[in-house]
């Protein structure tokens, strides 16, 4: 049952990462990837929050921050008990077999796989900053989504990293 699920997250994951591979979707899927970076995050948020409810800055942007940081800490602790490797290093023997290829459109990366990070990051801001401004519900989580299809499209994630980074 378990081996079924691992092959069904690599399928998953080669589909989207050869099967959508262009050069334009390489430059979208990086743009979204940035949206997971905590620091990118945090700067758009901010400024967002600054300039369209200045008078609610401080308060939304402190409890925003500390939300997603403590999401964060939990998908730490995470990654670092169960320590699934990246698609790259896992598929290694493949890749060098020539049965598989993976199409890496940044720097790899090497540690810890499960959960995604990045996921987590942006779905926990779009989980705050929905809750507080109701009105934007689907354009933050569609950022969100495509945030986390970026994670697999660029090749460090399997998808079952991206979900549970999502959740």
């Amino acid at each position: 049952m378990l081996e079924d699920i691992i092959a069904l997250d690599k399928s998953i994951f080669l589909a989207i990462n050869n099967g959508l591979s262009s050069p334009l979707f390489d430059v979208i899927m990086i743009i979204f990837s940035w949206f997971g970076s905590g620091y990118v995050l945090a700067g758009l948020i901010g400024l967002g929050l600054y300039i369209f409810d200045r008078e609610n800055f401080r308060r939304n942007f402190t409890i925003g921050i500390i939300a997603v940081l403590a999401g964060g800490i939990f998908v730490h602790i995470l990654k670092e008990t169960v320590a699934r490797p990246r698609p790259l290093e896992d598929m290694a023997d493949l890749i060098l077999a020539n049965r598989v290829h993976i199409n890496i459109v940044l720097e790899p990366l090497r540690h810890s796989s499960f959960p995604s990070g990045d996921t987590q990051t942006v779905f926990g801001a779009a989980m705050f900053l929905a809750y507080t401004y109701r009105k934007y519900i689907t354009f933050l989580f569609v950022v969100a989504f495509i945030t986390g299809i970026s994670r697999i499209y660029i090749g460090v994630h399997y998808p079952s990293d991206v979900v549970v980074g999502g959740v």
